[in-house]
């Protein structure tokens, strides 16, 4: 079934008694008053950008779709929107939330696809088209939706209406913009920004609140801007340990710039840095980390001697995947796939976690052409214990569940194989290229198509923008 194209009015579910969202936010403090109206979970939910705060992409939940029936997926709604989709679906039961460039942060029901209600953030189309909209995936948790905007405002909202209960504006710079997705845990927001000018910062804010916490300026030597905190934190709960990563500055000093192109690990509660891992000082090919830390523990292979289990923290870069000691940032193991380029490697999410391997994508980019690979590494050696060729680039988040991998493509292409083999077991061609993250829920794939890729910015108006909901048979 076709989900409410956007453009239709829809009634937001009626306040109790006529009450006001005034009301909502005095009354509301922890507990909206719309309890009843919350989405009603289910047994495998996804709830944020990276599934868990490890940043796993790995539903370790999810029962129904495995290497048995996925290829039997099909469209099962489609819902289109007016703007380019760049983030990953919080997916709780019946619920269903996402953001997109036009400016929207929506809610549908997972079940037909029906617009729910949706609220719009600030809209100026007088900024360059980089800067609209939301890039920032939402969170959901006790009846509250979190997210930021491309204006560097984190919000807060209720889940059952779309009421807002606050928002804070991190920086009043106009160049500054938030592709970070938030992650909540115990009372804190934390997230991040990037900056063309002045310096990008990770922030914790108080979840109930807004109330800005601590800062940490990434670069504070910088002239102009960078070390952007591009993609989400991961969170260490039983060690209150949060972790970043941090792209390229805009310009270096003599001495280099501290911070960027790094893992940082700071405590949740005071934002003291506990250490740092710097993969470059000077780097002028534009070698972000852009994609998100994941935590794991990594478990040797049959007769290794020594310590059996190790305790990671891992992200990608453009010039590979790094494995790290995530108490004191001990370099464990680095993997380079394919070359190093601004535009190659592993980009923009596109790795998971599960059953002790790394699942990694890196592609290339060379003067004879394009190419990308997917590779599954051994966790705790970095070894590659399969990898496949892909048929076009990737530039989007991943994701694992019940024994399969998804992937989407630049071109399109929506993939699932086989997280034992790489053995392809379906795949679907959307109209325009892959960007939005996949998020695999209570039997359902959910990703999403529309991409900036060699398109002016009016015809990426004309463009169909949809998030699509795939299940087994359709049904």
């Amino acid at each position: 079934m076709a989900g409410k194209k956007p453009g239709m009015e829809c009634t937001r579910r009626e306040f109790l008694g006529g009450m006001s969202a005034a009301a909502l936010v005095a009354a509301g403090q922890g507990n909206s008053l719309f309890a009843q109206n919350r989405p009603q979970p289910g047994p495998a939910d996804w709830s944020r950008f990276g599934y868990d705060l490890h940043n796993t992409r790995f539903n370790a939940r999810e029962t129904t779709l495995g290497p048995g029936n996925v290829g039997r997926l099909k469209a099962k709604w489609v819902f289109d929107t007016q703007g380019r989709i760049q983030t990953t679906p919080a997916v709780i039961g019946d619920s269903l939330f996402f953001g997109s460039r036009d400016g929207y942060l929506y809610a549908l029901e997972t079940e037909t696809g029906e617009l729910k209600w949706k609220y719009q953030v600030q809209f100026q189309t007088a900024l360059r088209y980089n800067h609209w909209g939301i890039r920032s995936s939402p969170q959901y948790l006790d009846g509250r939706i979190y997210f930021g905007d491309n204006f560097t405002k984190v919000r807060c909202l209720d889940a059952a209406t779309g009421e807002e209960i606050w928002q804070t504006q991190l920086s009043t710079l106009q160049q500054t913009n938030m592709l970070c997705s938030v992650a909540v845990y115990d009372g804190k927001v934390l997230t991040g920004y990037s900056s063309d000018i002045g310096s990008s910062e990770i922030a914790c804010l108080d979840a109930e609140t807004g109330a800005v916490a601590w800062r940490f300026r990434v670069v504070p030597e910088s002239q102009y801007g960078g070390g952007s905190v591009w993609t989400s934190p991961a969170i260490d709960e039983e060690n209150k340990i949060v972790y970043n990563v941090t792209g390229s500055v805009k310009s270096y000093p003599p001495s280099g710039t501290l911070y960027a192109e790094s893992i940082l690990a700071h405590d949740l509660h005071s934002g003291e840095l506990l250490w740092y891992y710097q993969a470059q000082a000077r780097d002028a090919f534009d070698l972000d980390f852009s994609c998100h830390p994941m935590i794991f523990d990594a478990q040797a292979p049959a007769g290794y001697r020594g310590k059996l289990t190790r305790q990671c923290v891992g992200a990608g870069n453009k010039r590979g995947f790094y494995c790290w000691n995530r108490f004191t940032g001990e370099l464990y193991w680095k993997v380079q796939l394919t070359n190093q380029t601004s535009s190659g490697g592993p980009l923009l999410n596109s790795t998971a976690v599960a059953y002790n391997r790394i699942f990694v994508v890196s592609n290339a980019l060379t003067s004879r052409g394009s190419s990308s690979v997917t590779a599954a590494l051994n966790a705790y050696t970095g070894d590659i214990e399969w990898w496949i060729p892909n048929s076009s680039l990737i530039r989007g988040p991943v994701a694992v569940a019940n024994g399969v991998f998804y992937q989407g493509f630049i071109d399109g292409t929506v993939e699932a194989v086989d997280a034992r083999n790489g053995r392809s077991l379906w795949d679907f061609q959307m109209p325009s290229p892959h960007r939005g993250g996949i998020a695999i829920a209570n039997g359902v794939l959910y990703t999403s198509n529309g991409e900036l890729l060699g398109t002016s910015e009016e015809e990426e108006r004309e463009r169909r923008h949809s998030l699509y909901a795939f299940s087994v048979d359709g049904d």
